[in-house]
């Protein structure tokens, strides 16, 4: 027991904590403890003697070192004691800590024996525990917070990959965009991405005498500046947009003739087209796949026809393939008349159906009774919808009646060459538009166009009591500023005035009066060709009296009948929609409702004329042109054919009959001008509308509020 005192361990009575909490306390006592076992290592290899032979006798040094070697075996039992304690101190939290001895289990705890040798197989030398590495964050064995730490890293969210850095989408999309790429090529059963393509290239243009000497195709006009921006635009667009493009720009007609009887395959004539500055132009097929760099393949393949191999290759076996219920759909789509889009709208590609068809629903049964006649399979509603998209068709009903010549020539009623010259003269129309939109947004005249907008009726509302009884018309003539986008609205009902020239001359002057007296310089009209409206002599003649009493020149236009789209039906296109689920008692809520229909860049100016507004341009003394025919004697140039009037200070009017011609005076000799200091009115009270209208808008009082009937107890009537 003395040795055992001498011999005691220095840091018997260190702090060693109980309570381990953190990981700086953890920290902090197993340093503690490895402190403590490299002195016990220390001592040992001091005290360190070679072991006894079997058959020699133990002498007193002997006994005295095995004496001090029993001493630090105690010792370091109960170092190893402690240390096997630290993982322990909390339970279900901290795991044991491994450590590089090897420790004998047993349940009543750790048992090291007295029997250290090398018979006994658990035996390990305090030499093979002095590796331990000292313990640091970064070559510690185990401690939890590193465990969480590690399966936090784990669990962390992995970065996400760029599908457009994949070599097979890069692929796709120079292939999409007509660069070069790699293909696929068949080798045996599979298909290997191995077949390096070459980029698309512009093919030449068409030679033949056919596109160069007729007057049908738009070859010969076509230059390489051209056609190369439609072949980078076109390779610009995704592959829907190519589908759209290549379907807006052939149309399909049905064979006139047929060459080789019933046994002919040819279904349809194609007829390709180009769109140059805005404009569909037709080219041959040549021309047309050359410009854009594509197959004749794949022009059918998108237009819904399927080209079967067997039809080419006929002592091939013939294969039949079921078409898919969506390819059935878009022949169905195909098959369907359409409008062409220029009736809809002035610069779009989408087809519309007639207006037999009002909705999708009803377009979808159709569809339904027409496939289960053919005993074809029915797609469903949204995989027809969606052929529907693709085929960039839609369901509308123009605003406008479709343009005669184009269907007489679609129809093959008319020759290329009338409608070459029809087209012609509306191009013409619209570009002297664009011009002189271009010089009032500068500021050098004015320029407006001026149109009437579609018969309203009052009372308008979801009545069954209106669907038979006669309603009073409302009128507006509306009038747009070219040059800073202001509209004037003249709002004005059956009973105030009927439709009539002088009605038209006196809201032209009204207008142009306030115009110029703002800001004085020459004025152009644009306007559709109607006779009754626009172009005649009443129209005429009150704007040669204005132009002479303002000292300005005027210039009416007349656009090209059935392509007569201009700002103006704009402003009637967003008052219908205002007009819209409306309810409509009094012809001033029109104005009112057109009033709130724009705000930006300013509201629609609105006037309400009266009886007493309207002027009596058509008097026989204040006529200085009796007429404005153009010609005089049967087979001449008549008023329809005027494409321009221009009215001069002098009291002269000069005409154009094509808008690349001159100017020339109109053979007609002008009467003495009079001086009218005044025009009188044209009416001296209220137009008295029909008894039976009358009667009717009063049994239409029962839909009405009371506070309106008073407007209509006093309506004038025959």
């Amino acid at each position: 027991m003395e040795n055992q005192d001498n011999h005691s361990f220095p840091f018997e009575n260190a702090d060693v904590a109980d309570d381990v909490i953190s990981l700086k306390d953890l920290l902090e006592r197993r340093n503690i403890l490895l402190k403590k076992k490299e002195e016990i290592i220390r001592k040992h290899n001091d005290h360190n003697q070679p072991p006894l032979q079997s058959d020699s006798k133990p002498s007193s040094d002997n006994i005295l070192q095995q004496e001090q070697n029993h001493d630090i075996t105690s010792e370091f039992n109960t170092f190893t004691t402690l240390l096997s304690t630290v993982p322990t101190q909390r339970e279900n939290k901290i795991t044991p800590l491994e450590l590089n001895v090897n420790v004998v289990e047993h349940n009543d705890g750790l048992d090291f024996s007295s029997d250290d040798s090398v018979a006994d197989p658990s035996y390990v030398a305090l030499s093979d525990i002095t590796n331990l590495k000292p313990l640091s964050p970064e070559n510690m064995e185990w401690f939890p917070e590193r465990e969480i730490e590690e399966k936090s890293k784990t669990n962390k969210k992995k970065r996400k990959g760029d599908q457009k850095n994949w070599k097979r989408m890069k692929n796709k999309r120079q292939r999409m965009l007509g660069e070069e790429y790699i293909g696929f090529k068949k080798d045996g059963f599979k298909f290997i991405q191995n077949n390096p393509k070459p980029a698309r290239i512009m093919g030449p243009i068409c030679m033949s005498m056919r596109c160069f000497s007729g007057k049908a195709m738009y070859c010969s006009k076509l230059t390489e500046e051209v056609r190369s921006e439609i072949f980078k635009t076109y390779w610009k667009m995704s592959w829907q947009e190519k589908k759209m493009y290549v379907s807006s720009m052939v149309d399909q007609i049905p064979t006139t003739r047929k060459t080789k009887g019933s046994n002919s395959r040819r279904s349809d004539t194609k007829k390709y087209f180009l769109k140059v500055n805005d404009k569909k132009e037709r080219v041959c097929q040549k021309t047309f796949l050359e410009t854009l760099g594509i197959k004749e393949w794949t022009v059918r393949y998108w237009l819904g026809e399927k080209m079967n191999k067997s039809e080419f290759e006929p002592e091939q076996r013939e294969v039949i393939v079921k078409e898919p219920k969506k390819d059935l759909a878009k022949k169905y789509l195909i098959a369907l008349p359409k409008l062409p889009s220029h009736y809809c709208r002035q610069s779009s590609s989408k087809l519309y159906l007639e207006p037999i068809i009002q909705s999708k629903s009803q377009l979808y049964r159709l569809y339904v009774d027409y496939s289960v006649s053919r005993n074809e399979p029915v797609a469903s509603r949204k995989v027809f919808e969606g052929a529907l998209f693709e085929e960039n068709i839609a369901i509308f009903q123009p605003k406008k009646d479709a343009c005669d010549q184009c269907c007489a020539h679609k129809a093959g009623n008319i020759s290329d060459a009338q409608y070459t010259k029809h087209i012609e003269l509306k191009d013409l129309a619209r570009a002297e538009k664009s011009s002189d939109k271009e010089a009032a947004q500068k500021g050098n005249i004015h320029a407006i166009t001026a149109d009437l907008q579609a018969v309203k009726l009052c009372p308008c509302l979801n009545a069954s009591a209106l669907y038979f009884k006669t309603k009073l018309a409302v009128h507006n003539f509306t009038v747009y500023n070219l040059g800073n986008n202001r509209v004037t609205c003249y709002w004005f009902d059956e009973t105030v005035c009927d439709l009539k020239s002088t009605t038209y001359a006196t809201l032209f002057v009204d207008y142009l009066t306030k115009l110029i007296d703002d800001d004085p310089k020459d004025v152009v009209i644009f306007t559709d060709g109607c006779t009754a409206q626009n172009r005649n002599n009443i129209v005429s003649n009150a704007l040669l009296r204005l132009a002479m009493a303002k000292n300005i020149v005027i210039t009416q236009k007349y656009l090209e009948k059935g392509h007569t789209q201009m700002e103006v039906d704009s402003v009637h296109s967003v008052i219908e929609r205002k007009l819209k689920n409306r309810e409509v008692f009094l012809p001033s809520q029109y104005a009112t409702i057109t009033k709130e229909a724009r705000k930006v860049p300013s509201p629609y100016e609105v006037i309400t004329p009266d009886f007493t507004f309207f002027k009596d341009f058509g008097l026989k003394d204040y006529l200085i042109y009796e007429s404005i025919r153009p010609g005089r004697g049967a087979g001449d140039h008549c008023v329809v054919d005027i494409r321009a009037l221009r009215y001069n200070p002098n009291g002269t009017i000069d005409y154009k009959l094509h808008f690349t011609h001159n100017f020339t005076p109109l053979p007609r000799r002008p009467k003495k001008i009079l001086s009218i200091d005044s025009v009188p009115s044209l009416y001296q009270s209220r137009q008295p509308i029909t008894t039976t209208k009358y009667h009717h808008l009063q049994e239409l009082k029962s839909v009405i509020p009371r506070d309106c009937h008073n407007f209509y107890d006093n309506l004038p009537f025959k």
